[in-house]
């Protein structure tokens, strides 16, 4: 069921979190007349389980919705190229002019930084077919439907410079962290759009499961968060923890890769620790808990 309804399932999932993006970085073109711009300096974790995944399936079968193309709804164009240069440890005190924004570093005197990468990312387009989408609503007997003013029109994500470093625990070669850092989000929206309107249609998709909807309505300020649906099982652990009064999302995954990442924002960046574990259970390798100490430890060490 799962492979006959999965292209349906993305769709209905894109379109949710499509439409969470316009609450979701430097403007791509000025006559594209957008005016609404919003920053996100913050995180929230949408978890998304097997048994919403269930349950979105059993909408679908149920509503007799089985053929869906994400290009019905929208698309996405690309701009530009992911591009990166290599820069010297000895050079990041140049590091915030490459950027065009303030960041912090590691301090930790136990780990030396190895490498360091600074990158460009490729800014998206989202252009939204909202006559289509508010269609697949009233297929699911909604009433919350997206404004009108929104069909068509462009929805622009820039993506800053990223700074990607590799941090190595002094004399041991196993103990790498990696550390990315990237200047907090920014959306434009349209001219026009009725923001609140969106954000209602969002919360109210009468397709997501309750779980899902729950969370989306618990978002307390679209404006200034960044909703990161993350799925959510029995192997993978996912909690809130806060660093230097910064709110942020700490990650376990207890099989398959073995890793640990460390999520927070801080000061308009979105700072990314991962340190991946060693599945062989070589006595070199280090613990969970071990590992979560550590991404802890450089973290508040930031400076």
């Amino acid at each position: 069921m799962f492979t006959k309804y999965k292209k349906a399932i993305a769709a209905a999932l894109i379109v949710a979190f499509i439409a969470a993006s316009v609450f979701f970085p430097p403007l791509k073109n000025a006559e594209a007349k957008l005016l609404n711009i919003f920053r996100l300096n913050k995180m929230q974790v949408i978890t998304i389980t097997p048994d919403d995944m269930m349950q979105i399936q059993n909408q679908f079968y149920n509503a007799g919705v089985k053929n869906i193309s994400l290009k019905d709804y929208g698309e996405i164009i690309k701009d530009g190229s992911w591009e990166g240069q290599q820069i010297s440890p000895d050079e990041l005190n140049k590091v915030e002019s490459e950027l065009g924004y303030k960041i912090k570093l590691p301090a930790d005197e136990n780990f030396e930084i190895k490498h360091a990468y600074i990158t460009k990312r490729e800014s998206l387009e989202f252009i939204l077919k909202v006559d289509k989408i508010n269609e697949l609503i009233k297929t699911f007997g909604g009433t919350h439907f997206f404004p009108t003013e929104l069909d068509r029109k462009p929805i622009i994500i820039n993506f800053g410079r990223a700074i990607d470093m590799d941090l190595q625990r002094k004399g041991r070669e196993k103990d790498t962290v990696a550390l990315n850092i990237v200047k907090a989000p920014e959306i434009v929206v349209p001219e026009g759009v009725d923001v609140d309107k969106v954000i209602d249609a969002l919360v109210n998709l009468p397709f997501l499961p309750e779980n899902i909807k729950r969370q989306i309505a618990g978002v307390t300020d679209w404006k200034e968060t960044l909703p990161i649906p993350m799925p959510a099982s029995d192997n993978t652990e996912i909690k809130e923890i806060t660093i230097r009064g910064n709110k942020g999302i700490l990650i376990v995954e207890k099989s398959g890769p073995y890793f640990v990442a460390l999520g927070w924002t801080e000061n308009g960046a979105i700072y990314n620790l991962t340190l991946w574990l060693n599945p062989t259970g070589d006595k070199g390798s280090i613990t969970k808990e071990e590992g979560i100490n550590t991404l802890i430890q450089i973290a508040n060490s930031m400076r």
